[in-house]
């Protein structure tokens, strides 16, 4: 049997994204942000040197970027703003990928390209319906995460998010930007278990000297170009989960323009050289020009309660 085909995830592997999501949660939230082009800190002017090559107008870094959050919000816990849904999408892919492969027989052809076929099939099938079942908790985390550009207290909590959305959408908001975040997943699986095959069948890894990948894994490599490959999609969808549903971030700058779909929001964010925003955020992050950032928004006063006048009997 392949060795992509025996390696079901287990309680061990389903532990361990658990807690790697939980620490990387507040890179998530920075992430998030930058994706749909809120920068709160205005660029600073560095000089050419071996971190900023070319100078110019860098953003701060991103360990900045939580600083500001917190010191906005009062509290370190708005760095694990959509944790909690975010942990549940973890374990409904990983639950429905074990399942869906666990369901389909692995190829018993001794025809290499028969084998590799049926498992680029297997792997796309299972990546598809775990994308569909986890999509509800990436849109419920990607707008409580945005919701900290305007403060909406809507999105404040999981319920009040889920109950938003189904008040204002029903159920077909919870699948708002499902198209790009389904191509990019399968797209990018196929590729992966696709290279990945062949290094195995050509056993490329011994000849080269290189370590296979643990069972049911795959090698840092692939999976590099993996995400290089789908990124464009994965920004695409970021923003299409957030676009259009009442929150401040619909009027950023940033994404105006890609409003009115999927395809017209990945060709404005080519068109403007923002097909990568927010891929590299252990790097030095260089602005358009000194005046290029979000202006913070303002505090909202609280509603005006108009006098009650009584008309006292004479």
């Amino acid at each position: 049997m392949d060795r992509l085909s025996e390696g079901l995830p287990s309680v061990g592997d389903l532990t361990i994204n658990c807690v790697y999501t939980a620490l990387l949660q507040p890179v998530n939230v920075v992430k998030i942000l930058i994706q749909v082009g809120y920068e709160p800190l205005p660029p600073i002017y560095r000089k050419p040197s071996l971190l900023f090559f070319s100078g110019g107008y860098y953003y701060p870094n991103i360990f900045k970027y939580m600083k500001y959050l917190a010191d906005k919000e009062g509290s370190r816990l708005v760095l694990y703003r959509g944790l909690t849904p975010r942990l549940g999408g973890v374990f409904i892919t990983n639950s429905v990928r074990s399942e869906v492969l666990a369901a389909l027989p692995p190829s018993t052809s001794k025809c290499p390209p028969e084998q590799i076929a049926v498992e680029v099939g297997r792997q796309c099938a299972a990546t598809a319906l775990a994308v569909i079942t986890s999509h509800p908790l990436l849109v419920v985390t990607n707008r409580m995460i945005v919701s900290l550009i305007g403060g909406e207290d809507k999105y404040s909590s999981v319920t009040g998010a889920i109950l938003t959305i189904l008040s204002e959408e029903g159920l077909l908001g919870f699948y708002a930007g499902i198209v790009p975040h389904l191509l990019g997943e399968v797209s990018g699986k196929a590729i992966e278990v696709l290279i990945q095959e062949i290094v195995e069948k050509a056993e490329l890894n011994k000849k080269l000297g290189l370590p296979a990948p643990a069972d049911g894994k795959t090698s840092l490599p692939v999976s590099a170009i993996h995400g290089f490959l789908s990124y464009p999609l994965q920004l695409t969808t970021t923003i299409m989960t957030v676009n259009n549903c009442g929150l401040a971030v619909s009027e950023l700058p940033a994404i105006q323009g890609t409003q009115s779909g999927w395809i017209a929001c990945i060709k404005a964010l080519w068109n403007s050289g923002n097909i990568k925003r927010g891929s590299n955020l252990m790097f030095a992050r260089k602005a358009p020009d000194q005046s290029w950032h979000t202006p913070p928004c303002p505090i909202r006063a609280p509603p005006t309660v108009e006098p009650v006048v009584v008309n006292e009997a004479p």
